[in-house]
């Protein structure tokens, strides 16, 4: 796919380049656990990696647009790429793809005390896992250049990120709103909580927790109902708004 494959050592020596090099440049991105990003320093790596990994080839080879984003909405995925389905009708110049960086990930990177693992790696820092991210979803642009689709578990993508960037899977282990809520609250699916709603005090049980809860409140007029015919109202509560006891 592409002919480039490099060993260990000199994936960690290129990754320290960019690293340096952003620190530099980059207005935001001064430290490994930055506090903040925003999508110029996204546009700023992809740069850093076309020169450092790719030896220029976007530079010289593609001819359309690619919009990078920071994303609130990513909750279960640390990235997503989308182009359109037709890509291999239209024109080189045509092509437009659209790189999602979950903000969530980055941000909830350090809410949780255990060891995260992006495609295998272990990333030690919240720019270890964006540049990890970043290196799984600019695979996914290059295999939808050349092959014109993409599938990260497919040998194809898992032969080009292990020749490039040395990832040895395809998936993420980083820290979820949920887990994160659950480390910085002390909460978890199951517990009563107590919070406001309106003038009343609503008490219930938390069904699932993201980057908010899912409270399930007793009421004989709920429209959910489990399997002992309890009936249950649903409500979405952020962790903040819960009552604190004792």
């Amino acid at each position: 796919m592409l002919d480039i494959k490099y060993d260990s050592y000199d994936i960690e020596e290129k990754r320290e380049v960019v690293k340096r090099t952003l620190f530099q440049e980059s207005a935001n991105i001064k430290s490994e656990n930055f506090g903040k990003i925003s999508e110029k320093d996204l546009y700023l790596l992809f740069e850093l990696y076309d020169e450092v990994f790719l030896c220029g080839w976007f530079k010289q080879k593609f001819r359309g647009n690619i919009k990078f984003k920071l994303s609130r909405q990513l909750t279960r995925s640390a990235g997503n790429t989308r182009t359109r389905k037709d890509i291999s009708a239209i024109k080189p110049e045509e092509v437009e793809f659209e790189v999602k960086i979950s903000l969530n990930h980055l941000m909830n990177f350090n809410k949780a005390k255990r060891i995260k693992y992006v495609g295998g790696i272990e990333a030690a820092s919240v720019l270890d896992s964006l540049m990890l991210v970043f290196e799984h979803e600019l695979c996914h642009v290059i295999e939808f250049l050349v092959r014109h689709k993409s599938s990260c578990n497919k040998k194809p993508f898992m032969d080009l990120i292990n020749n490039i960037f040395g990832h040895t899977e395809h998936t993420h282990k980083l820290v979820g709103a949920g887990e994160a809520n659950v480390s910085e609250y002390g909460l978890k699916p199951g517990d009563s909580v107590k919070f406001r709603y309106g003038n009343s005090i609503m008490e219930g049980f938390i069904q699932k927790m993201n980057k908010k809860a899912t409270v399930m409140c007793p009421d004989k007029h709920g429209n959910y109902i489990d399997k002992s015919g309890r009936r249950y109202v649903k409500f979405c509560v952020h962790p903040e708004s819960f009552i604190k006891e004792g």
